[in-house]
């Protein structure tokens, strides 16, 4: 007793009584003692808990306050959160009836906010552990709660298991989440790069048009036996594409090809076609199904006045022209087994006339086959 009594004479000297017999002073009035300064009160438990708790988390080893890597926000946000994370546990250790399991969604709260470095939950239990049941003793002494002594540290025991456990769980489900955000994102990766493998190995790398392979896959999958549809092909190589390469260079060319597939992709997307680059200056026309003989002969005359008229590349404008070969054919007739072999002997004819001209292969397929070329309509040539 007289040791706390000594504590509190030094802690308010100001409100100390006299423990000895002192000599007669003057007198001071009631009004003249209580108007001296009055100690502010004390802060409530949950301030001070949050106070201590910051301070613990903001240290890191050796590393002065606000160094360390355990606080995810800056320290106004923190102190807050804090706080609020505090007045929660406090009103569970003082509340009535006693349930210390709602301790765990401050262990919720504390991941949620990102306060899962790699010693949060150590410091945290430590401060709980240690700090807390002195705190709220104080307050009592004080009035400030109502709450008993006797068992405070076996409440603060269970709330801080509580806080722990829920904690604990919160991370596990977070970890558990990450991992199968990583996973998804591995899965999206292996997509991605599968279809970008995909899409280099049947598209031209220079054009972006589909290349032989997916052409020709294509051709073989509207040619399946069994098939009724019929199909045209539309067989093109350019003009003199060799003088454009010898005279202003392969990246001219380069230029030229692409400026050229562009123009023949719109030309058969607009006809409800597929266009693909197949060789160094060849490329296909496929339509599936095909609209017909006299519709495909209008394609290619189409492409062919659209590769007729100038390109402007960086070395200025270029013209440059184009031959093609037609051919248009049931899908499941014995003529489907050589759709490719005709249509380039039907680009052969024509470039055999000169530049800019197409060829129709007689579709009869009767000996003597015949061909059509020209660079207007054609008259549809049939042996009798």
């Amino acid at each position: 007793m007289a040791e706390t009594a000594l504590n509190e004479t030094r802690q308010y000297p100001h409100l100390a009584v006299p423990l000895a017999p002192q000599p007669p002073g003057p007198r001071v009035s009631v009004a003249a003692r209580v108007s001296g300064p009055i100690p502010a009160p004390a802060p409530p438990p949950e301030a001070q808990l949050a106070r201590m708790w910051l301070a613990a988390l903001a240290v890191a080893g050796d590393e002065p306050a606000g160094a360390g890597t355990d606080i995810p926000m800056d320290m106004p946000t923190a102190r807050s959160f804090l706080t609020r994370q505090s007045a929660a546990l406090v009103s569970i250790l003082l509340g009535s009836p006693f349930r210390p399991r709602q301790a765990a969604a401050v262990g919720h709260a504390l991941v949620k906010a990102d306060f899962v470095g790699a010693d949060v939950l150590g410091r945290s239990l430590r401060v709980l552990i240690l700090r807390l049941p002195a705190l709220l003793a104080a307050a009592a002494r004080a009035g400030a709660t109502r709450a008993g002594e006797e068992d405070m540290e076996q409440r603060v025991a269970a709330v801080t298991e509580a806080l722990a456990n829920g904690y604990v769980r919160a991370l596990r489900d977070r970890t558990l989440e990450e991992q199968e955000s990583i996973r998804r994102a591995e899965l999206d990766a292996q997509r991605i790069i599968s279809d970008q493998l995909r899409h280099q190995a049947l598209h031209d790398p220079l054009t972006g048009l589909p290349n032989r392979a997916a052409a020709f896959d294509r051709l073989s999958a509207a040619l399946e036996t069994g098939s009724s549809g019929r199909i045209g092909l539309c067989y093109l190589d350019l003009d003199g594409f060799k003088a454009v390469n010898d005279r202003y260079g392969h990246d001219a060319g380069d230029e030229l090809l692409v400026n050229v597939a562009d123009r023949i992709a719109t030309a058969a997307r607009d006809a409800d076609a597929l266009a693909a680059r197949i060789g160094g200056d060849e490329f296909i026309v496929l339509a599936d199904p095909s609209p017909g003989e006299r519709a495909m002969i209008a394609l290619a005359a189409a492409i062919l006045g659209e590769l007729r008229r100038p390109i402007s590349l960086r070395i200025g404008w270029v013209g440059i022209s184009a031959c093609a070969g037609v051919v248009e054919c049931a899908a499941g007739s014995p003529a489907a087994a050589t759709m490719v072999a005709d249509a380039d002997a039907a680009l052969y004819l024509a470039k055999s006339r000169g530049p800019g001209r197409w060829a129709v292969f007689d579709s009869a397929r009767q000996p003597g086959l015949r061909f059509a070329p020209g660079r207007g309509w054609p008259a549809p040539i049939r042996r009798g």
